[in-house]
């Protein structure tokens, strides 16, 4: 082998090992959800046992249960939002009251679910995740969106944060194509995805101060008229 192959095989082996760990990581946790994510669907678990989110640390979901089993389950019958495919699992968010939990499960307990065009009157209204907020309106055949969000969060206390919460606001106008829509304010891009009573969102790092994002799984509070 010449020196300038060595040189140049030296210089591509980095390159492949980042790629390749890049597309198969194995993340799927509750805070990267929206952004790590892709291919969000709706599925119900069928089965009759109760149905554990398994880690996505140290070898997980390959153990299996019980190596990998979170606190979070599912029962037969609940719908979750689903992401990609892992070596037979796939990566879930069951939403609740308390926000929600994320995890691997087996992808043969999942029966997906249909998931049709809404309307443009269904991303209508008052959309939360904590104290991250955005209000969806229509407005001439699109949609207009303005939110805020905030970090660490809307009321920090002094010891946290003295001089307050560091803050990103957008306000944009977009159509949707079928469940998915893009809005554009100056630097900051928001792709939001509608399933159901949910609405899965990240953003591109750019809609406001240091750390703030949007990225999150938003639950209607109120319906926009």
């Amino acid at each position: 082998m010449s020196l300038r192959s060595v040189f140049l095989l030296a210089a591509l082996l980095p390159v492949t090992a980042m790629a390749s760990g890049s597309a198969d990581d194995g993340s799927c946790r509750n805070g990267a959800f929206p952004s790590e994510q892709s291919g969000f669907a709706l599925a119900k678990v069928v089965g009759a046992s109760r149905l554990y989110l398994l880690s996505d640390t140290e070898g997980c979901p390959a153990r299996g249960e019980p190596a990998c089993r979170q606190r979070s389950y599912v029962v037969p019958g609940d719908t979750l939002i689903t992401g990609r495919d892992k070596d037979g699992y796939r990566c879930a968010f069951f939403p609740n009251k308390g926000g929600g939990s994320a995890g691997w499960v087996a992808s043969t307990r999942l029966q997906p679910q249909p998931l049709p065009a809404p309307a443009l009157q269904a991303w209508a209204g008052d959309w939360r995740d904590g104290d991250d907020q955005l209000v969806i309106g229509v407005r001439g055949g699109q949609l207009h969106v303005e939110g805020d969000a905030y970090w660490p969060s809307a009321n920090p206390t002094p010891e946290v944060r003295p001089y307050g919460p560091n803050m990103g606001q957008v306000e944009a106008l977009a159509a949707p194509t079928r469940n998915t829509v893009t809005f554009q304010d100056a630097t900051c891009t928001l792709r939001a995805h509608l399933l159901g009573d949910s609405l899965i969102v990240a953003d591109n790092s750019e809609c406001g101060g240091m750390n703030v994002r949007f990225n999150g799984v938003y639950r209607r509070t109120r319906p926009q008229r």
